[in-house]
């Protein structure tokens, strides 16, 4: 069977199936996040009913110790290993893109910079509530990834799972270390 038959269901099918987790919030330890682009409110100060493709759902693994979020504006260093969805060849989902090899290991990972408005809108998204040390493990539904374009090792329309550690963000101006 191909893996990658019905795609594009697999994955909106995925996503649903991790709303209803993080919406049970078992363990105390999910966010349902509004993607940054969306307002929960309109004009009348009424709340505004989305769908599942227009959050991004992330799991706390570990929390840091910062105080602060990044704004779109500012630059961050991410450790990360972004993973497409679970299929039979790869249960855990196939990895697409790391800043490190094994297991994380924030002491001794070398993390990678970017703008926080330099990257998918879940990506940006997640970043924005993030604070320094954070560990968490971010869902995103294709609509806040890659939507309907093929990028060199994700199908159109995949779900995105990363696993991300904020190391330290920088405002504008303020100089980014040499890596």
């Amino acid at each position: 069977m191909n893996e990658f038959a019905n795609w594009k269901v697999r994955n909106a099918e995925f996503i649903d199936t991790i709303a209803a987790v993080a919406e049970a919030n078992a363990d105390g330890k999910w966010l349902r996040i509004l993607s940054f682009k969306l307002n929960e409110t309109d004009i009348d100060g009424d709340s505004i009913e989305y769908d599942t493709e227009d959050y991004i759902y992330c799991h706390i693994e570990a929390e840091g110790t910062g105080t602060e979020s990044p704004v779109f504006s500012d630059t961050v260093l991410v450790n990360y290993r972004g993973r497409l969805i679970p299929t039979l060849s790869y249960p855990e989902g196939k990895v697409f893109d790391e800043s490190y090899k094994g297991a994380l290991n924030p002491a001794v990972n070398v993390p990678t910079k970017f703008s926080v408005g330099g990257v998918v809108v879940g990506w940006s998204t997640a970043l924005q509530r993030m604070k320094a040390g954070d560990i968490w493990r971010v869902y995103i539904p294709a609509e806040l990834g890659y939507g309907s374009r093929k990028q060199t090792d994700i199908p159109a329309y995949s779900a995105l799972i990363f696993d991300m550690n904020l190391v330290n963000l920088y405002h504008i101006g303020t100089p980014v270390p040499k890596q």
